[in-house]
């Protein structure tokens, strides 16, 4: 049986100055420097994804582009890659902990919606009922305050 369904992460109020990731996808991002200085640090974890990369023998890909005063993040490494990032903001950083190392676990992303307040992922999974996958699913979804929402 498959089943379809939401998980939700709701984003803190920030008032530290520095990156924050602003909206996400799948295979974009748009990273946003509060402080109003320049993005190196973006671009210096992008060069050590890349030579992480090539020590593991992977293709990546990835794309960096200014864009007004943010910066863009486009490809489908987008995600893995902003786990290479610290975000002022500790929610992004636990936002992003949970989708690369978790999400695999609970189940197949359809869809990925995030935003200034809040971050939704559609997601589809195998398993006999709700109830019982929702039983192996509350450890993971409470470490990382993770609300699930059926459909």
């Amino acid at each position: 049986m498959e089943l379809s369904f939401t998980v939700a992460k709701k984003f803190s109020p920030n008032n530290i100055k520095g990156l924050e990731l602003r909206s996400a996808s799948l295979e974009r991002a748009v990273v946003f420097n509060t402080s109003g200085k320049g993005y190196e640090k973006v671009r210096e974890a992008y060069d050590a994804y890349l030579k992480e990369a090539g020590k593991d023998g992977r293709e990546v890909s990835l794309k960096l582009k200014g864009i007004g005063k943010s910066y863009e993040i486009s490809g489908t490494d987008t995600m893995d890659f902003l786990g290479h990032i610290n975000f002022v903001n500790e929610s992004h950083n636990e936002f992003v902990d949970f989708f690369r190392k978790a999400m695999p676990e609970i189940g197949k992303t359809v869809s990925l919606e995030l935003t200034e307040k809040a971050a939704l992922i559609e997601v589809t999974a195998e398993a006999e009922s709700f109830e019982k996958y929702s039983d192996e699913l509350l450890p993971i979804i409470e470490k990382y305050d993770i609300g699930i929402f059926k459909k």
